[in-house]
């Protein structure tokens, strides 16, 4: 493993930050007041490295054992921004999400601005789930890069567009017909069966959703997703439209979202810097290089594609306000949403991802619920509330200010701690359920 090496470190290996902190859960960040806005409190605390520059959420550990190189405590500077993360988790608690994650990422740089989770006990958002619609993304990207003309040609379906039979996998000879852009819009399950199985065909779609990243681990400690093999046209045509087949985290669909930036697949990170007692800076594994998923044109049709999603789609009620004016004004936002009902837990999952704005993205979003037979508001509303939170400040919203939250972390005078009062305030132990292990590789099943 590759490593960074700050001035005045002579032992590169033996002064590597520990793997245990590298891969310890992102979520804690939702920890903070989610749904218990103060039960955390000694545990995490802000800090301003710079005054220029955005708050940043710090943490102190002790060192992990078989460190004795190593002088503790650590502490360990986050990525995540504090206001934004409070915003956000204040947009949950008035949402009344129960079990969910809220994810914002720099698609630029791959930071993590926030990453809440309301309840990482019994939903925890290191675990994959039914990743429903999202798929469609994926088809749509390999349809129209493998057969951009027969990919654009109208579709024809019959029935209901949501439901699908054998029978339905084919081009009928009469039906309603629809563009590429409105049945991705609206989720049309036939339209997308009938790509995937006529257009894409089985190896090109399985060959697509690993491009998208979804085969490996989407971050330290996360688990892979998981994609079924599609024995059949019709299991293709399932899997194809994200009627069944396929499992992902929230953190890849985050990855995915911030792909439609640029075509690229960016590397997520929320470890900033990791100190130990002298102040010294560890190492941390290097990030590794963009990966080219999709041509930059190809995404910018696809985001254009994405944006009637939340005008005349989907989303449209979520991005508009009671009068039916759009929440963030003139910003335009490319999004996805999907929705299936999944066990462990048992519930709907619902999911929106999307990048605003839709013609220059600055920003990427992942909501995922999973929801009861009760319950109070969509992803996608959360999501229009996350951005909101992003681009609007009194009423006015303008690209310019998510700089507010993606904007350089910014680093200490020098490598040292808070004062004692607040450093001993953060004093805690590893908990039980930080991760050991290596990153897994994903898996076709």
């Amino acid at each position: 493993m590759a490593h960074r090496v700050a001035a005045g470190q002579v032992e590169a290996e033996s002064l590597a930050a520990p793997a245990e902190i590298i891969e310890r859960l992102p979520g804690i960040a939702g920890q903070l007041s989610a749904t218990h806005p103060h039960a955390d409190a000694a545990r995490f605390t802000s800090a301003a490295m710079d005054p220029a520059a955005a708050e940043r959420i710090v943490e102190q550990l002790p060192v992990p054992q078989g460190r004795q190189d190593l002088v503790g405590p650590l502490r360990v500077e986050y990525s995540f921004d504090v206001h934004l993360t409070q915003r956000i988790a204040k947009v949950l608690r008035r949402g009344r999400v129960r079990r969910g994650h809220a994810i914002v990422l720099d698609p630029s740089s791959g930071r993590l601005l926030a990453y809440v989770s309301t309840d990482p006990d019994s939903f925890p958002p290191t675990r994959a789930y039914p990743a429903a619609s999202l798929v469609k993304l994926v088809t749509a990207a390999a349809a129209l890069d493998l057969a951009p003309e027969e990919a654009r040609r109208p579709c024809r379906y019959r029935g209901n567009p949501y439901r699908l039979s054998r029978s339905r996998l084919e081009r009928p000879r009469t039906g309603r017909e629809t563009s590429l852009a409105s049945a991705l819009a609206m989720s049309n399950n036939q339209c997308f069966a009938q790509l995937a199985v006529n257009t894409v065909g089985r190896e090109a779609l399985l060959a697509a959703i690993s491009r998208f990243g979804w085969l490996e681990a989407p971050g330290p400690g996360h688990e892979p997703g998981e994609v079924g093999l599609a024995d059949d046209d019709y299991d293709l045509g399932r899997l194809g439209s994200g009627l069944a087949g396929s499992r992902i985290t929230a953190l890849h669909a985050a990855r995915m979202a911030a792909s439609l930036a640029k075509g690229e697949s960016v590397e997520p990170w929320w470890v900033d810097r990791v100190l130990d007692g002298r102040g010294q800076e560890l190492m941390l594994p290097r990030r590794p290089a963009k990966r080219r998923i999709m041509t930059p044109v190809l995404a910018e049709e696809l985001r254009g594609m994405l944006v009637r999603t939340t005008t005349r789609g989907t989303a449209r009620s979520a991005f508009r306000d009671r009068r039916g004016r759009p929440k963030l004004g003139s910003i335009q936002v490319a999004g996805k949403t999907g929705n299936l009902s999944g066990s462990n837990p048992k519930g709907r999952y619902e999911w929106f991802i999307g990048v605003a704005p839709a013609k220059d993205p600055s920003v990427a979003v992942a909501v995922l619920q999973v929801h009861d037979d009760l319950w109070w508001v969509r992803s996608s509303q959360i999501a229009a509330d996350v951005l909101s939170e992003v681009f609007c400040e009194r009423r006015r919203c303008a690209p310019e200010l998510a700089a507010r939250y993606t904007g350089a972390l910014g680093s200490a005078v020098a490598p040292v701690f808070l004062s004692d009062e607040l450093g001993r305030s953060e004093e805690v132990g590893l908990s039980d359920d930080v991760a050991q292990g290596h990153l897994r590789q994903g898996h076709l099943r």
